[in-house]
């Protein structure tokens, strides 16, 4: 590993982080969330910064266990990755060796596994990986714009001929629409969402890690309305502006905001 040479303050990127965390109402916190050391400069000169949101199925057991042991395995990961490395195909093999230790861990246990978004910012550059259905936001001025694909049986529905065959309201409520076609401890994982080529970020973009309890209680529009503070300050409204909804089953809910070039 190269030398270690301390960057000055003028070399590093401004950022800023929020995070929220909130249970709703369930018995349980299915949801993890991890945001590499910010404050440790040296890491963020080599590294950059690695954001990392796991949203454990709440249908099946284990799911918190599988969530923490899936954004710790991550960020351990993450401190000990060579320099050198090319980001894009390294977050790919750095989920294929935590998708192999949720699925040890769940080795003849019930079934169970958890949706994962990861989002690693190096200077200006951003790669992000996502499996399931939690969801990663470019916010740009005052738009809100999408950068991953979920993976549902209705996203699949909406790409095959069902949807010429079948009435278009049986296809936007059918029952089984939220179903996870794929998540980390399924076994051998069918698709991961990813970018190979970075998108290079603008001074005052957020980037925001959302799992469903964010997204599917407000709407893009009332996100982005909460973006317009420091991220601390916005994570802090997002969370008060899902309990004013006060849905009688409210899911679990996380979300991390980074704002690059604050």
């Amino acid at each position: 590993m190269n030398d270690i040479q301390k960057p000055s303050a003028g070399e590093l990127a401004s950022h800023a982080c929020g995070t929220l965390l909130n249970i709703g109402s369930r018995p349980d916190q299915q949801d993890s969330i991890a945001v590499s050391d910010l404050s440790d400069e040296a890491l963020y000169a080599q590294r950059g910064a690695l954001l990392t949101l796991a949203d454990g199925m709440g249908g099946l057991s284990n799911g918190s266990a599988v969530s923490r042991l899936l954004v710790d395995a991550l960020q351990r990961a993450f401190v000990q990755r060579p320099v050198d490395t090319d980001p894009a195909p390294w977050l790919l093999e750095l989920l294929g060796d935590a998708n192999h230790q949720v699925n040890q861990m769940l080795e003849g246990k019930a079934p169970s596994g958890s949706t994962l978004v990861m989002a690693l910012v190096q200077g200006d550059q951003l790669y992000h990986l996502s499996v399931g259905d939690s969801r990663i936001y470019l916010a740009r001025g005052e738009g809100l714009i999408l950068l991953n694909r979920e993976q549902t049986y209705g996203r699949k529905l909406d790409m095959t001929l069902l949807k010429e065959i079948l009435p278009a309201s049986a296809v936007a409520s059918h029952p089984q629409r939220r179903s996870l076609t794929n998540y980390v401890g399924m076994g051998d994982l069918e698709e991961v969402d990813r970018n190979t080529i970075p998108l290079t970020l603008l001074p005052g973009d957020t980037v925001l890690l959302l799992s469903d309890g964010v997204f599917n209680t407000l709407s893009e529009s009332e996100i982005a309305s909460a973006l317009r503070s420091n991220p601390d300050t916005a994570a802090i409204r997002l969370e008060r502006m899902v309990l004013e909804h006060r849905k009688p089953y409210q899911d679990n809910f996380s979300g991390i905001l980074y704002r690059y070039g604050r």
